[in-house]
């Protein structure tokens, strides 16, 4: 999807179309979907003025382009013809962000709304008062509208609204969405030993009623001690998001001995439950697989005693990773025909000890000091990995901006310095040639009209933006590569364990086929017993030594920049200290020309 920064969520949510755009002949692997509310569309407006719309569905994880929705039910909602065009635009607002709700605005909404909904959807009111879901009731007492508390640190900050029978666009007040704590997680703050998490607020409720009243006729007819009640919460934003909010409230999730994820019995709810799991201590993690679509379908149906047994029939998450040895081959099997990622032709050494490259799902460290060339070297092998990788790539620049990045690759690809062509109007001028425009859209869009990565300029500077960014490019954008240039930045003011957790966010999210280049900077190195700068070894990395440790891969570059003899001054040499499957190392050396300011394998140089 073509990143403009005006385009905004239309609000709608709609059908997937990913099955439409399947059975009439697609060149992308898309999946099939069958979502009923899952599809987000987004508007934008073309360098004429013109609108088009791009989409995401939050169900199955998948992107549609803006020259695939023409001819989709999602493209006749907007007013697409079969060309894409508009022919009659519709007035979709952009909602302003609410403010947080304070405690007088909390208390004077709830007073407008009831607790006394007749049992809706089969939960009782006593159980909906628990988790402060209010409603809008007509004359006859029947529910118009349900709305839901959302909290952070344990205020009630805004409410989510649910129209009945199935709508959520409109009607939300204060502060909601995945920057909240789980719904319910106010009403249990203590721990214990089961966690329950369901697809949505309903299912929470009457997931809750369920094992209460069980515990009640337990309680009553076999004399047993009173239990304590089992904590249910659901994410606020719907199943697509769940796992982004659990791994939010990670600690507080983790202060229970067994957490069971029971989502909707369908595909998209499996995969949202795996996605949960994947955030949480995996030996602590159960999966529930109801006999039902959902819990609070399953109370409506009374099927409240299976429901219960259901639960307590959870397996274990961590059974699925456990395999004999009878079973094996078929990893072996995924393992060896995981692709491989090539570098760039200079870096040919690197990449024959690596036996081939770095296979995806992989951790890599790039190493250098400070003004050794790293951002040649980095350019470089984001420029190869934009043609030539078997993934889209995502860049995280948090030196460069956007422009200066892009800048660097256009003049990578043009085989031009444009920085010392004359000013910026010079440089525009030559840009602006008709053939060089065509040379420049050929490194920015390929031959199917998609674009051939994403840059992300990130000026926020938290660990936690940088988290929530990776698995938006990876979800919402379909990048599976990531170059992070530089880490260093983001991690130098943050804790050692802040820096620890990052890394093991890091291992989870390449556990998931994705591939992570983490740029790093050293500490400054000291002098030998000469006086000349010592090479750096991995350990000089900046930062938690865990960052070097949970690579697979780590890559020195160092360089006299001091030298009097010019060869040696542009010669970066490459050590490979770490590299699993692979050969540790020299790996080669790097030579940069200065009058053709082209990286040559110097070996390859030189023999000419």
């Amino acid at each position: 999807m073509e990143e403009y920064p005006e385009s905004f969520d239309i609000g709608d949510r709609l059908p997937c179309v990913a099955s439409e755009i399947i059975s009439r002949g697609s060149h992308r692997n898309l999946k099939n979907c069958s979502s009923s509310n899952g599809l987000a569309l987004f508007e934008a407006e073309d360098d004429h003025g013109e609108p088009f719309y791009t989409g995401f569905c939050f169900s199955c994880n998948q992107n549609f382009y803006k020259e695939e929705l023409p001819g989709t039910s999602a493209g006749d909602h907007v007013g697409l013809d079969g060309e894409g065009r508009v022919t009659e635009r519709k007035t979709f607002t952009k909602p302003p962000k609410q403010p947080p709700m304070n405690a007088r605005e909390v208390k004077a909404f709830m007073a407008t709304k009831t607790y006394n909904t007749g049992n809706y959807r089969g939960i009782m009111d006593e159980y909906s008062k628990f988790f402060g879901h209010v409603a809008d009731v007509d004359s006859n007492g029947k529910v118009m509208a349900r709305y839901y508390p959302e909290t952070v640190e344990g205020k009630v900050r805004g409410f989510k609204c649910r129209n009945h029978p199935k709508d959520f666009r409109y009607g939300k007040v204060g502060l909601t969405g995945v920057q909240c704590e789980l719904s319910g997680q106010i009403k249990f703050n203590s721990g214990g030993k089961y966690l329950l998490i369901v697809g949505g607020e309903e299912d929470k409720a009457a997931a809750y009623q369920m094992l209460a009243e069980s515990q009640k006729t337990r309680e009553k007819y076999k004399g047993q001690e009173k239990f304590s009640p089992i904590p249910v919460v659901s994410p606020t934003a719907g199943e697509g998001s769940a796992a982004k909010q659990v791994a939010r409230q990670q600690d507080w999730c983790n202060t229970y001995d067994i957490i069971i994820i029971g989502m909707d019995n369908d595909e998209a709810g499996r995969n949202a439950a795996k996605a949960v799991a994947e955030m949480l201590p995996k030996e602590k993690v159960r999966i529930a697989k109801w006999t039902g679509k959902d819990p609070n379908k399953m109370l409506q149906l009374g099927m409240s005693g299976q429901f219960v047994r259901d639960f307590y029939g959870a397996k274990d998450y961590v059974a699925s990773a456990v395999k004999t040895s009878h079973n094996l081959m078929p990893s072996v099997r995924e393992e060896l025909l995981r692709p491989r990622i090539t570098l760039p032709s200079y870096m040919r050494k690197l990449q024959e000890n690596m036996g081939g490259g770095p296979q995806q799902g992989r951790i890599i460290n790039i190493i250098g000091d400070t003004s050794v060339g790293k951002s040649t070297h980095i350019n470089g092998l984001v420029y190869h990995l934009i043609f030539n990788a078997p993934e889209k790539p995502g860049i995280i620049s948090l030196e460069a901006t956007d422009g200066q990045y892009a800048l660097d690759l256009l003049s990578i690809h043009l085989e031009k310095n444009l920085v010392r062509m004359g000013d910026g109007e010079e440089i525009l001028e030559f840009l602006d040639k008709p053939e060089v425009v065509e040379l420049c859209q050929d490194l920015w869009i390929d031959e199917y009209g998609e674009e051939r990565f994403t840059i992300l300029d990130d000026r926020e500077g938290t660990i936690e933006a940088l988290e929530g960014q990776l698995e938006l490019m990876a979800s919402k954008y379909g990048c599976k590569i990531f170059v992070i240039d530089v880490l260093t930045d983001i991690i130098r003011s943050s804790s050692i364990a802040e820096q620890d957790e990052h890394m093991a966010f890091q291992k989870r999210f390449v556990k998931k086929g994705f591939t992570i280049f983490n740029v790093l900077h050293t500490r400054k190195p000291s002098p030998d017993k000469d006086g000349k700068v010592r090479k750096i070894n991995e350990y000089d990395a900046l930062g938690s030594s865990t960052v070097v440790q949970s690579a697979a891969i780590n890559i020195l570059i160092h360089r006299d920049k001091m030298a009097t003899d010019e060869v040696e001054k542009n010669t970066t040499g490459v050590e490979m200290p770490k590299c699993r499957g692979g050969v540790t190392g020299p790996a080669g050396e790097w030579y940069f020309d200065m009058s053709t300011r082209v990286v040559y394998d110097k070996e390859d140089y030189f023999s000419q």
